[in-house]
């Protein structure tokens, strides 16, 4: 997956700043000129060589699936702290979701660039980070202890490429759903472990 690193590198300050200055030059030029960058270019513009970006990333796209994948780790943070204080589940999940989709409006050429992107898996754009996510969710909520089996990584696999299919299309305007109504009618297509968590996560 993107965000798998050696332990070793993320232990580097050095790694992990330039990976930083990787991800947020890159962020700022689809911003600005809406069209993806070179190798070349974003390493210029993030203050490295060439060969540095190679010891972060395969490609631009790649790059992409992990500044994406920075903003819904943030979001899944807030997911599992609103659950330990007590918030309504179905609340959380629907704003987690609806956070989810503001994220990839506002950055929706780069959501387009990392839509080209072949993980490892075989999954396309940011359908491996959806599935990393799920399995962070089943983490979290303690439903991969008592849930566990050859069953939940095919659901998995299955909801991750849902929930991409649904993002693609409202990112991209193509569904006539009112925007507000997307999370909501995405939240009541997920499977019951996430609907209906069996505990709250505890600290």
């Amino acid at each position: 997956m993107v965000s798998d690193q050696p332990p070793a590198n993320d232990a580097d300050p050095r790694f992990t700043r330039s990976r930083r200055a990787i991800a947020d030059a890159l962020a700022d030029l689809m911003q600005r000129t809406q069209s993806c960058p070179s190798v070349s270019a974003l390493s210029e513009a993030a203050g490295i060589h060439r060969a540095t970006f190679y010891n972060h990333f395969d490609s631009v796209e790649e790059a992409a699936v992990f500044v994406i994948a920075d903003d819904f780790r943030s979001l899944h943070d807030l997911n599992i702290s609103d659950r330990r204080m007590g918030a309504d589940p179905t609340a959380v999940a629907v704003a987690t979701l609806n956070a989810m989709l503001d994220s990839l409006r506002k950055r929706r050429s780069l959501f387009l660039l990392a839509s080209t992107w072949r993980s490892p898996s075989g999954l396309m754009g940011i359908g491996d980070l959806l599935l990393e996510q799920l399995r962070a969710l089943r983490r979290d909520l303690g439903t991969d202890e008592r849930e566990s089996g050859p069953h939940n990584s095919v659901e998995d696999v299955f909801t991750a490429s849902g929930v991409h299919g649904v993002f693609s299309a409202a990112v991209g305007g193509n569904t006539d759903c009112d925007p507000e109504e997307i999370a909501v009618r995405l939240y009541a297509l997920l499977p019951d472990w996430i609907r209906q968590p069996p505990q709250s996560p505890t600290t």
